[in-house]
């Protein structure tokens, strides 16, 4: 391709360069906030402030603001986007619903960390109505496996509304009046949580995949486990806690942690899986013993022994934060199958996204007949709704 300029570039550079001009302009269309989270499942869920569950309008009803820590990030602020929370049950859909509600936004006089409890005190003087109370209507929307979820909950403002904003902190002003979750007819509510960020010390993990039978179950109780982190701030040490029941009384065990994941697990004999990738394994634990009665192969990391709650101590450090791992337990059974091992389900495990200086959003709160007339509300501090600023 010929330019004026003499400047040629072939088809493969121009097509990177579009590329990367495009994938730079909508970057910088967007903010997600707290950015810790934009590609990463949030550690918590809410449905306030839009779809707060109840039998009773009133308590439907809903005073809520957000301090938003923005850093950098400047330009005319002119919707807002939500993401579902990504822990739902399978095959669960968002039905068609809507909300009441209206949205002012100012630049803070507070930060996620200074937040009052007294709604007046965190607005600032530039504030802004950016959508007049009216019912958002959202369609219904599928459940999807991967997460996190997408944004697809968009609150776009009114006509010419915007806030023009320079950076800092953001102070989101919501007033719900009503939402659609109750069915008054049939009795039922349809909860639609939203992904929200929480300052957390202890990761979160998720079961998947199938656990084999062990010898001595009758194929009634599968060879199962979990695996979960706990971060310990005052000597900044991870704990990786692993638990498996239902394997052979007394038998040697290993458990596998891994970066990876298989794209497909593996079967082998006696109908168990293997679903780490042993290319990827960081560490491989052994462990054994009884727990009373229970017939229990249980991990740890040596000396420690002698409680069901087994853990591997790991230094923490902010690389640390968010990173997944995949865990597995093998336990050692040679009259379970023709290998001589059972295994366990997989565990995903998010390791914690604390931040020792607290997350970037917190909130303030009323909800019931005092909504709309107290000055004050609740506090959560580090906590608050994962939010996608339009800019």
């Amino acid at each position: 391709m010929q330019f004026s300029s003499k400047v040629s570039l072939s088809a493969t550079s121009f097509f990177f360069f579009l590329s990367s001009f495009l994938s730079s302009g909508l970057s910088a269309q967007t903010t997600v906030s707290p950015k810790e989270f934009k590609n990463t499942e949030g550690a918590s869920s809410n449905y306030f402030p839009y779809f707060r569950a109840s039998t009773s309008q009133t308590f439907r009803q809903m005073h809520y603001q957000e301090v938003h820590d923005l850093g950098t990030a400047k330009g005319a602020i002119k919707g807002l986007l939500y993401r579902r929370d990504g822990r739902v049950f399978a095959g669960s859909k968002s039905p068609a619903s809507w909300t009441d509600v209206e949205i002012a936004l100012s630049t803070a006089k507070t930060t996620a960390q200074t937040i009052s409890k007294t709604f007046a005190s965190n607005e600032g003087s530039n504030r802004v109505v950016v959508l007049k109370r009216k019912k958002v209507n959202f369609p219904s929307f599928p459940f999807l496996p991967a997460k996190p979820q997408p944004f697809f909950f968009s609150f776009p403002f009114d006509t010419n509304k915007v806030l023009a904003f320079t950076g800092g902190s953001v102070c989101l002003d919501v007033k719900t009046y009503d939402n659609s979750v109750y069915d008054a007819q049939k009795r039922t509510f349809n909860y639609i949580y939203f992904d929200a960020a929480f300052n957390s010390t202890g990761g979160t993990y998720e079961r998947t995949g199938r656990a084999c039978y062990g010898s001595d179950q009758n194929n009634i109780l599968p060879f199962y486990g979990f695996t979960y982190t706990s971060l310990i701030t005052s000597t900044n040490t991870l704990r990786l806690y692993s638990f498996s029941y239902n394997g052979l009384s007394g038998g040697t065990g290993i458990m596998l942690v891994a970066a990876k994941k298989l794209a497909s697990p593996v079967k082998l004999p006696g109908s168990c899986f293997l679903y780490v990738d042993p290319s990827s394994i960081l560490m491989m634990v052994p462990g054994t013993g009884v727990i009373g009665s229970r017939k229990t192969t249980t991990y740890y990391y040596p000396p420690y022994q002698g409680n069901t709650r087994q853990y591997i101590n790991i230094p923490f450090s902010n690389s640390l934060r968010n990173v997944q791992i995949q865990s597995q337990m093998v336990g050692f059974d040679p009259g379970a199958n023709s290998l001589g091992w059972t295994f366990t389900n997989l565990n995903t495990v998010n390791l914690p996204n604390y931040n020792p200086k607290g997350l970037s959003v917190s909130r303030v709160y009323r909800n019931g007949s005092s909504a709309f007339t107290s000055t004050t509300g609740f506090v959560n501090k580090s906590f608050g709704l994962i939010t996608t600023f339009k800019m």
